[in-house]
């Protein structure tokens, strides 16, 4: 007679729960907020192109606490704008690039975003109105209306990099495998001035 034996419990019962912890593990990540560009356009105002982005700004559970622990976090936009031509390789003709941060101030008990690309700062009484206004950042010249002829068509493309600011040199080797940038994919379009 063929006896079968079954696994002790406590290994059954392990493995559920590495089971368990899987599967949580997986709708942990599924719940996690979105970094990514929403939308993107460029307008002609005046004698230049404006860039115009808006944001759906998840942030990695490590930033977040970065920024509950009073470090400041960078958001940096690429934009690069490239001729198209029949025969040859695409031409790049503009490359554009801005920042902005994001911050804690303690003793006023108020969120700060700063544009750093024209000295500005303005205040928020709390984190999500702060984020709110980072997923918008505006002001950001991407060519003067010279530099894209109107005779042709551009392909433009944006991303998003959020970093967190700089940290003490040991603290740094303290959390060196600790993720502390996040970017989003090449938003792409097509541009006919």
């Amino acid at each position: 007679m063929l006896r079968m034996r079954w696994p002790k419990p406590t290994v059954l019962g392990l493995a559920l729960l590495l089971g368990l912890l899987q599967s949580g593990g997986r709708a942990g990540a599924a719940d996690e907020q979105r970094f990514a560009i929403r939308n993107a356009f460029v307008e002609l105002a005046g004698d230049s192109w404006q860039l115009e982005v808006s944001l759906d700004l998840g942030l990695t559970e490590a930033a977040n606490q970065a920024l509950d622990e009073g470090i400041p976090l960078t958001l940096r936009l690429e934009a690069e704008a490239h001729s198209r031509r029949r025969l040859l390789p695409n031409e790049k003709v503009a490359a554009v690039g801005g920042q902005w941060q994001l911050e804690y101030d303690a003793l006023a008990s108020r969120y700060v975003v700063s544009d750093l690309n024209h000295a500005t700062r303005d205040s928020y009484a709390s984190r999500d109105e702060a984020l709110a206004a980072l997923a918008r950042p505006r002001g950001l010249l991407l060519a003067d209306a010279g530099q894209l002829p109107p005779d042709r068509r551009f392909d433009v493309r944006v991303r998003a990099v959020i970093e967190v600011g700089e940290l003490p040199a040991a603290v740094r080797m303290l959390l060196f495998w600790r993720s502390f940038s996040q970017a989003t994919e090449w938003y792409t379009w097509t541009v006919r001035p």
